[in-house]
């Protein structure tokens, strides 16, 4: 974590981390609610900084303020890694059922040697 000007500015991972915490601050369940600021609370904390530092409007340099921005990006949408996610999950799903299907023929073979 950096400093700048008496704001915090958090690298990208402790940002993403405390955005997905934040996140469940929008639970149906209060116990959820509650721990998720608690979780919340103790990052920034533990980060060595709070949260008027967090939240104060970062100044930027008359560099920063010229300099052309690119399209915008999403951070939490990476296409290939959730295309890698997806196959990941489908891998897992095709395995599972072809072990039950392994399991299902053996079950009917034992059926048709019986009877």
């Amino acid at each position: 974590m950096q400093t700048t000007g008496g704001t915090a500015v958090l690298s990208r991972g402790q940002w993403l981390k405390l955005v997905r915490v934040l996140g469940m601050l929008g639970s149906d369940h209060a116990g959820e609610r509650a721990a998720a600021a608690l979780a919340a609370h103790r990052l920034v904390r533990g980060w060595g900084t709070d949260w008027a530092a967090l939240l104060a409007p970062r100044r930027m340099s008359e560099t920063e303020r010229r300099r052309p921005r690119g399209p915008f990006h999403d951070a939490f949408h990476d296409p290939a890694a959730a295309a890698q996610s997806r196959l990941r999950q489908m891998a897992a799903e095709v395995a599972r059922l072809e072990a039950e299907v392994k399991r299902l023929k053996r079950l009917l073979d034992a059926r048709h040697q019986r009877g």
